[in-house]
């Protein structure tokens, strides 16, 4: 049996402006009763945009057959989170799933 191959793409813009937020990282996460399982990470390019490719071999058990997909955008360096799409869950994610998300300019300062 070979494996299924899902990603995450889109494009990371700051609220309001709808500037692009480069140099973030975007990690996709399989959403658990227990653990969170990690699917990949990436740093977002100059115009903001992410690609993150799994395959199901992430996640996959004997009952689960798609991802339960979130995504967490962090500061570069360092684990200081930016945005969670956790409360958003995407159940049995499709085996491409785009975002768009928006992260307040307060939130991309270090002082906040």
């Amino acid at each position: 049996m070979g494996t299924l191959r899902f990603r995450a793409v889109g494009i990371v813009r700051e609220e309001g402006t709808g500037l692009p937020v480069a140099g973030v990282r975007v990690c996709a996460y399989d959403r658990d009763l227990v653990i969170d399982d990690p699917l990949g990470e990436v740093t977002t390019a100059a115009d903001g945009r992410f690609e993150i490719v799994f395959t199901d071999l992430a996640f996959r058990d004997v009952i689960e057959q798609r991802p339960d997909l979130y995504l967490r955008v962090l500061e570069v360096g360092s684990e200081r989170e930016l945005l969670s799409t956790r409360h958003d869950t995407r159940y049995d994610a499709r085996s491409q799933e785009y975002f768009e998300l928006a992260i307040v300019k307060e939130r991309l300062t270090r002082d906040s």
